[in-house]
């Protein structure tokens, strides 16, 4: 029989009778009352037969019917088969026969002789039940499904804290079968533990039935089973409430957390070594936010910059590396253009760093750490390499011009001498010697070249800029762009020798770039000599080298900023026009 409520119209009715004249009346009146009789068996065999078959809405059942077997007994056989109920209509109210009534689920009963009204109401009251008991039946069903399938363990407790229902979940984590812990207290069964301390928790129920408000345990909890078992759990506690609003008891939730301890504790472990390592680190290590904001720093740091423990925590990292942002308006780090950034110490002093950035994957707003690598004494190495090098160019440059070049200056005089007395003489020897004198010239003019390319600066008038206007002068082509200098001098030049060699050596790089790939018309060297800086430009109105670039620059261009870097200069490429370059470098005085 469906679950929704039935109308006494048209509700079908087995009648198990074994008098014919009392079935027979019985049949008439609740055809009369609107019923369908479905079947009138008179023995019990028939009735279990009949029922099965037919499926009725209820059976009106005769205790006393024909046969061995009487109307209890096919009533118990009938709903091993079927559920229906089943009203007893009997002429006994004999103790034991109630009671074995009730054990076959006895709907109601009737005792002979009864009025149609009686009966009418009997069955009323039978299917009312009936269907009660099936939507509650279902809905507990529907519950302990969800209850049993849902991955957290379930109690459900009265409100004297004895257990009136327990899932599986919660049945694996206590050790306690469910038929086992059913009233029982709580107490006895889940043995709950509020700390890592051992400490077995208080009366948790009882406080949440006095407060009315939820209780969640420690994130320490964890929960010991009937055979000893700890299993960590998430654990909370709260009432249980009627739809009138009272209080009918208490849930508790059992959540096993091994997994996620495990998870966090293999993170936390991670997280230390981590740290360890990075405050182990020789380098300098740093975490930024979007601002560059300093968020993180390793003790490397601060003794790299010159703070005390925990003072970096909260600066902006331009104060320490002006260059570390590109614009105010794009405030995001980045690697700065000079590949050698200069650091700023608390105590105003600098030193030269190499920087690495890179984005942290955090949730979130973005992170970045950055690893910072002071190159002071590489570059300290470096210069004095340069230095080196540089002396012995100049040592060099000197022998060439002041031995062999002299050398073969008074030879070039000696066989000029020698050509002009064989033409006077008219002698076979004169062109021989005219011949010689010609080849002398040029070995000359090779090793003044030579001298002058080993120390352009040294070997020529005029420093710097006489330097540079002579490698315009030599580098000017009659079918080449148009090339010229343009000196603006506002104050003496203070560069030392080796910042003048960089700064020219940087001109001549980008001079013979712009010759070779600008394809430009024309191409300008601007010098200007100013009180605290010399500032060198090179503008080509070529293709030239385009400023996306530099991002993945050719050894000329890592030469110059290379250069740069060794002089304390900023290195810059810019448009120049609509399509050409702007080569800047900018060095301070004293340099």
């Amino acid at each position: 029989m469906s679950t929704e409520r039935r109308s006494i119209t048209g509700l079908r009715i087995l009648v198990a009778e074994d008098d014919g004249m009392v079935a027979e009346a019985i049949c008439d009146r609740l055809t009369d009352a609107g019923y369908e009789v479905v079947a009138r068996p008179d023995n019990a065999a028939a009735a279990i037969e009949a029922a099965v078959a037919l499926h009725p809405d209820l059976i009106l059942m005769d205790v006393r019917l024909k046969g061995a077997m009487d109307g209890i007994r096919a009533s118990e056989l009938i709903n091993e088969k079927i559920r229906v109920p089943v009203v007893y209509l009997t002429g006994d109210s004999d103790q034991q026969t109630l009671r074995r009534a009730r054990a076959a689920s006895a709907y109601g009963y009737v005792l002979k002789p009864f009025h149609i009204r009686n009966l009418i109401v009997a069955i009323q009251v039978a299917v009312d039940r009936f269907e009660m008991e099936q939507r509650l039946e279902d809905s507990q069903l529907t519950y302990a499904t969800i209850l049993g399938s849902i991955t957290d363990g379930v109690i459900a407790v009265d409100t004297q804290g004895c257990i009136r229902f327990m899932n599986g979940v919660a049945e694996r984590l206590t050790g306690w079968p469910s038929r086992d812990a059913q009233q029982k207290h709580w107490r006895e069964v889940v043995n709950v533990i509020d700390s890592s301390d051992d400490r077995a928790a208080g009366d948790l129920i009882g406080r949440v039935l006095s407060s009315q408000a939820a209780l969640s345990l420690g994130d320490d909890a964890f929960v010991i089973s009937k055979g000893g078992v700890r299993v960590p759990v998430d654990c909370g506690m709260a009432c249980v409430v009627d739809n009138l609003g009272r209080v009918v008891g208490a849930s508790i939730r059992l959540r096993d957390v091994t997994s996620m301890r495990k998870a966090e504790a293999d993170l936390k472990s991670m997280a230390q070594q981590l740290r360890a390592v990075i405050d182990t680190a020789v380098d300098g290590v740093v975490m930024l936010d979007a601002a560059g904001t300093i968020r993180m720093i390793n003790p490397a740091c601060e003794r790299l910059f010159r703070y005390a423990p925990g003072e970096m925590t909260g600066i902006n990292m331009d104060v320490l590396v002006p260059s570390i942002f590109t614009t105010a308006a794009d405030r995001r780090p980045h690697l700065a253009t000079v590949p050698t950034p200069i650091c700023r110490r608390r105590d105003g002093s600098t030193f030269p760093a190499e920087i690495s950035i890179g984005e942290a994957a955090f949730p979130g707003d973005p992170l970045f750490v950055a690893v910072i690598h002071d190159v002071s004494e590489r570059r300290n190495l470096e210069a004095a390499l340069l230095d080196a090098v540089g002396r012995e160019q100049r040592r060099f440059a000197t022998d060439l011009h002041d031995g062999l070049g002299q050398e073969l200056t008074g030879l070039s005089l000696l066989l000029a001498a020698l050509a002009s007395n064989a033409r006077a003489a008219d002698s076979p020897h004169a062109a021989d010697l005219g011949q010689a004198c010609e080849v002398v010239r040029h070995a000359l003019q090779s090793c003044q070249a030579i001298a002058r390319g080993l120390s352009p600066i040294g070997r020529g008038e005029g420093g710097l800029v006489g330097a540079l206007r002579d490698l315009v002068t030599r580098l000017k082509k009659p079918a080449g762009p148009n090339l010229d200098i343009a000196v603006s001098e506002m104050a003496r030049l203070g560069l030392s020798p080796a910042a003048s060699d960089h700064l020219y050596r940087i001109a001549q790089e980008a001079l013979t770039n712009a010759l070779k790939h600008a394809h430009a018309n024309s191409i300008r060297v601007t010098l200007s000599i100013e009180p605290e800086s010399v500032r060198l430009e090179i503008c080509d109105d070529g293709g030239g080298v385009k400023v996306t670039d530099q991002n993945t620059p050719g050894l000329g261009l890592r030469t110059m900023q290379y250069r740069a870097s060794m002089i304390g200069a900023r290195f810059k490429i810019a448009p120049f026009r609509p399509t050409g370059t702007r080569v800047i470098c900018e060095c301070p005085q004293g340099g």
